[in-house]
């Protein structure tokens, strides 16, 4: 319990790479989203 200063594992666990690629995907959604909605936009 004392012993917050040492990297504790379990605790400071951070998944980088799944948050790297749920961001990556929100991005590239985004993306389509937009081409989508530009494209539609554009047609009238």
């Amino acid at each position: 319990m004392g012993n917050n200063e040492s990297s504790n594992e379990s605790e400071e666990f951070f998944p980088k790479g799944a948050i790297a690629f749920f961001i990556l995907l929100m991005i590239l959604f985004l993306v389509i989203w937009f081409a989508m909605y530009f494209e539609l936009l554009s047609r009238g």
